[in-house]
């Protein structure tokens, strides 16, 4: 049975299973009671129960857990509480969750020094997986085993897409602080080349980098250039809707979610999430 839409914890069993027999899969994800969150939350549960709540020979239980709010900057004493109570389950064998970089820069050493395996959506800093900076990818795996996986490419594809976002014009780069908002504007200058211009007036469009909707917000609503290009995480975190219709009209909105319908595979989900949990 898939556990109620306002329950953290449930239970996914195919049934007559002792709690020795299960495993525990989380869910870390920001505001999982609402938006994003609880789409992913139910997704989560949708999938465990499609796989008849088992994995292998065991039992699949659910838990739900709160990394904080998406869109905003958040300390990281949030992940890391998040990360400490799946660590702390003894039943634990894998968490989905890390939907922005800066949070798995706090949750995955945890999880990883713990033998629990992380699987991200969303987590696009190259240096998890790749030597980036001095000490990467090592420094995040502090056991010396690889228990970090994406769904998604890393912030050097996503480079890519944010340029092929923009046309074939001259860009700008408009981005917020940070070691993840720094990697992917180096990404971008390398794939740019003589594209890449200082100067945001001289610009036909300008792609902004960070993940904070207040300040991405502001620069969108300024006459900055004909085409401003946001990042998956802004997607994610509902900057669209959030945006006045004029700045949305010259605004492109990357994203690493597959195309609604686009499979076979993903137009069945879409229809039994939707049978499931009355809404698309």
């Amino acid at each position: 049975m898939l556990a109620g839409c306002g329950s953290e914890r449930g239970a996914i069993t195919a049934g007559g299973r002792v709690a020795g027999d299960n495993l525990t899969v989380y869910t870390s994800v920001p505001d999982p009671g609402r938006g994003l969150g609880r789409d992913m939350v139910d997704a989560s549960k949708l999938a465990i129960a499609q796989a008849g709540g088992e994995a292998g020979e065991f039992g699949i239980n659910f838990v739900a857990v709160d990394e904080g709010s998406l869109g905003a900057p958040a300390p990281p004493i949030v992940p890391a509480e998040a990360a400490e109570r799946a660590i702390r389950d003894t039943q634990v064998i894998a968490v989905v969750g890390a939907v922005r970089s800066d949070a798995a820069m706090t949750s995955l050493p945890l999880f990883n020094a713990a033998g629990t395996l992380l699987v991200s959506p969303g987590a696009g800093y190259p240096g998890f997986t790749d030597a980036v900076a001095p000490g990467e990818p090592e420094r995040w795996l502090p056991s010396g085993r690889q228990t970090f996986a994406r769904v998604i490419g890393s912030d050097v594809a996503q480079a890519d897409a944010l340029l092929a976002a923009a046309g074939d014009g001259s860009v700008a780069v408009e981005a917020e602080a940070g070691r993840v908002a720094e990697e992917l504007v180096d990404a971008l200058r390398a794939a740019a080349g003589d594209r890449l211009v200082g100067d945001l007036a001289r610009a036909d469009a300008v792609i902004y980098v960070g993940g904070d909707v207040r300040s991405a917000a502001g620069v969108a609503e300024s006459p900055a250039a004909p085409r401003i290009v946001f990042p998956d995480e802004l997607t994610r975190a509902g900057l669209p809707g959030r945006l006045p219709a004029a700045a949305r009209r010259r605004a492109v909105f990357v994203s690493s979610a597959p195309e609604p319908g686009s499979t076979p595979e993903l137009r069945a989900f879409e229809a039994e999430f939707e049978q499931g949990f009355e809404r698309a």
